[in-house]
């Protein structure tokens, strides 16, 4: 059965002399995947260029039932992500993105919210006015709105601090350990007010955006799949100073 699909390429791994298989998410199935061939000429190196990470595409896919893995033909792109790849920053927090995304969506089903949620961050990451520092901030803590997994910030007075495992403030810290310190569960309230329209005003440093980095990949990890072995994050430290 032949179907237009959207999809955001994640992860390209070659599979074997002939084929690699594509992980995309997609707005009409969810998590998707496909055979790609392989090829020296001009026409696969096109393809290769259009299946990089993150870039939204049209296709129009041969969906077999009962298959894993599904073949498209020559895929139409949506946008065009020349600022991403002119700039090292700027494809780190890509690179970032598409291996979270490829964690936390590999079983996901067909939402079209969450997918228009991240095209329009690609464009916004893909925008040169826009500063890339702490994008993957806002795109996790809003990702986590659309998941429904997200703590309610209102819930925060001076001095309560933030249970991990109920994902809410509270006066005292918990027994099982998952608990931040009082001085971090103020920074984690005020964080969870970011958005794209303010992101630019939250001035951090380097350890500061790592450590908020590493206590949401954590929070992720209690409530939705696991990202404690992600190789990623460790690039973003080097690049994002």
């Amino acid at each position: 059965m032949n179907k237009t699909l959207h999809i955001i390429p994640l992860r390209l791994t070659p599979h074997s002399d002939r084929t690699s298989i594509l992980q995309a998410y997609s707005r009409e199935s969810g998590a998707v995947s496909f055979a790609i061939p392989e090829g020296n000429g001009r026409i696969a190196a096109r393809r290769r260029a259009l299946l990089q990470p993150l870039t939204p595409l049209e296709v129009e896919a041969s969906i077999r039932p009962g298959r894993d893995v599904h073949t498209f033909r020559e895929p139409r792109a949506l946008m065009a992500l020349h600022s991403i790849m002119a700039s090292p920053e700027r494809r780190a927090v890509a690179m970032f993105t598409a291996e979270v995304l490829q964690a936390l969506l590999r079983q996901g089903e067909a939402d079209a919210l969450t997918f228009d949620y991240i095209v329009d961050a690609i464009g916004r990451l893909n925008n040169p006015e826009v500063s890339p520092s702490n994008f993957h901030l806002t795109f996790l803590i809003g990702l986590a709105v659309m998941l429904g997994i997200s703590p309610d910030p209102a819930d925060y007075r001076p001095g309560r601090v933030f249970d991990m495992i109920d994902g809410r403030f509270r006066q005292t810290a918990a027994l099982h350990g998952h608990t931040l310190s009082s001085a971090e569960s103020a920074a984690a309230a005020a964080l969870l007010r970011i958005n794209w329209t303010n992101m630019e005003r939250f001035r951090m440093s380097a350890p500061q955006r790592a450590a908020a980095l590493e206590r949401i990949l954590e929070y992720y990890t209690l409530h939705y799949a696991n990202l404690s072995s992600l190789k990623s994050p460790s690039i973003l430290r080097e690049v994002l100073r």
